[in-house]
């Protein structure tokens, strides 16, 4: 029995010197540091470059989109505005038109001048409202000598209409034929005339009187 457990402590004593020697004998590996596969950070710096650009590009898209609704924006207001300008620019024209077709004929101007006296001297006119319309159909307007020169008239008859008897440019002649029954010291005086009136126009067309010639019947 000693005998058997001195073997086994020799055995024992055997292997631990072994683990011993082999423990000091052996080399300790030094720790390597292994870099991450090239590949790998050569796609990832590729994702990223390529999520970069679609960010720029959606913004550029983006700006060019919100430039071009504007640009639209501007041009329709644009459009807008000039379609109204031409509007009111035909409308104008138009009206012009329709004014010069009065203003252009100077028998017009003779007639309405005319219709003045007409209801300045007839009864229940009113004498200085007309009087001065009338006066204003002239060159050089004088509404004192109308009123002189109409106060004891009661009545115009316009026997023959005015008629064009020269027109020339800027420079016309109309003849009218009136009757002027005048008040005078109680009795009627009536006056048959030619009238020729010597007109000229402005520059917008509008004619007036420069002076007349009075024939007497």
């Amino acid at each position: 029995m000693f005998v058997t457990k001195k073997i086994f402590s020799v055995i024992i004593i055997f292997i631990s010197s072994v683990i011993l020697l082999q423990s000091c004998g052996k080399k300790e590996e030094p720790q390597t540091f292994v870099p991450p596969n090239q590949e790998n950070v050569d796609r990832e710096k590729e994702r990223k470059e390529r999520e970069e650009f679609e960010r720029l590009k959606n913004l550029q898209n983006g700006t060019d989109s919100s430039s071009a609704a504007i640009d639209s924006l501007n041009t329709d207001k644009d459009s807008s505005s000039a379609a109204n300008q031409k509007t009111e620019k035909k409308s104008f024209v138009q009206k012009e038109k329709e004014l010069n077709k009065r203003l252009d004929n100077p028998k017009n101007t003779i007639t309405d001048y005319l219709e003045l006296l007409k209801r300045g001297t007839g009864e229940g006119g009113n004498f200085e409202k007309n009087m001065t319309k009338a006066s204003q159909q002239w060159t050089s307007s004088d509404v004192n000598r109308f009123k002189a020169n109409y106060k004891n008239t009661k009545k115009i008859i316009i026997l023959e209409e005015p008629k064009i008897l020269s027109q020339n440019g800027n420079e016309a002649t109309v003849e009218v034929r009136i009757k002027k029954i005048d008040n005078v010291s109680n009795k009627d005086q009536e006056l048959d005339m030619i009238v020729k009136y010597n007109l000229v126009a402005d520059s917008k067309g509008k004619w007036k009187i420069k002076d007349n010639v009075v024939t007497k019947k």
